[in-house]
């Protein structure tokens, strides 16, 4: 029997928010409000188990791209782009279940069908963009891996995670050197799990990791996605970066259970 919890909390703290702005040729803008549309999450399965391929990633040989969001959020065909970039075109197909996970879990996902994508995230473009959005993939290269510390290179983004406290750290995204964004986190341990203190080097539950990222603009802002881990699942979590502050875009979060702990 369970009796333990897992909180994974990632409380973040921006500079003020500007209007996201693009600056494109001709000197005109894009905006991106609260409410606009951003599209969806994607994943890109794995056609078959392999250690290169994300631990968060499902295994599955006959779909290559799938989505937790449902079938009639969806157009009947979307553009969608990965890790790798490139901007690839899929057709909207059944609602079915995948296996994924331990214990016989099933995840319930909206299929697509298209091209095999890298395994990972994959960002479902909105189908009424602006023509000015021109999306690529930012490489994540990873700096420095120390139990206490670990940073990220991610385009004009330094992300750098900090121990605080035996289960506590602090992310904090830099843009062109400037801070746009702090945030805790903290591992709440489950019964039975390991009461050692967090190390970033390694992860694990509770600890923050860049998965994917891509610029919507050659100058403009930065989807960025993190994983959440948890003890029985991870959550996706994208971040809008722009020049000063960054914001979370709660209709993108993707939930993905995994099996008991």
């Amino acid at each position: 029997m369970r009796t333990g919890w897992l909180v994974v909390a990632i409380v973040g703290c921006s500079a003020p928010r500007e209007p996201l702005t693009n600056t494109v040729a001709g000197g005109s803008a894009v905006r991106i409000g609260p409410s606009d549309p951003l599209g969806w999450l994607g994943l890109a399965p794995a056609p078959a188990h392999s250690e290169t391929a994300p631990g968060y990633a499902p295994i599955n040989a006959e779909h290559p791209l799938v989505t937790v969001a449902a079938r009639d959020e969806l157009p009947s065909s979307v553009t969608a782009i990965g890790t790798s970039g490139g901007l690839h075109p899929f057709t909207t197909g059944p609602r079915t279940e995948i296996r994924y996970g331990c214990e016989e879990n099933q995840l319930d996902v909206t299929t697509l069908a298209g091209p095999r994508l890298p395994p990972g995230a994959v960002w479902l473009l909105p189908p009424a963009r602006p023509a000015s959005w021109q999306p690529a993939a930012l490489a994540i290269t990873s700096r420095t891996q120390a139990p206490a510390q670990r940073t990220y290179a991610i385009g004009p983004l330094a992300l750098e995670l900090t121990r605080t406290g035996d289960l506590r750290g602090a992310l904090t995204i830099r843009r062109d050197g400037r801070v746009v964004h702090t945030a805790t986190f903290e591992r709440h341990l489950m019964d039975g799990a390991d009461t050692s203190p967090i190390d970033l080097a390694q992860g694990g539950p509770g600890i923050p990791e860049p998965i994917a990222a891509w610029s919507i603009a050659e100058v403009g802002p930065i989807l960025l996605v993190l994983t959440q881990p948890g003890y029985e699942g991870t959550t996706l979590q994208p971040l809008l970066v722009e020049a000063t502050s960054a914001r979370a875009i709660e209709s993108m979060v993707t939930y993905l259970y995994a099996c008991a702990f």
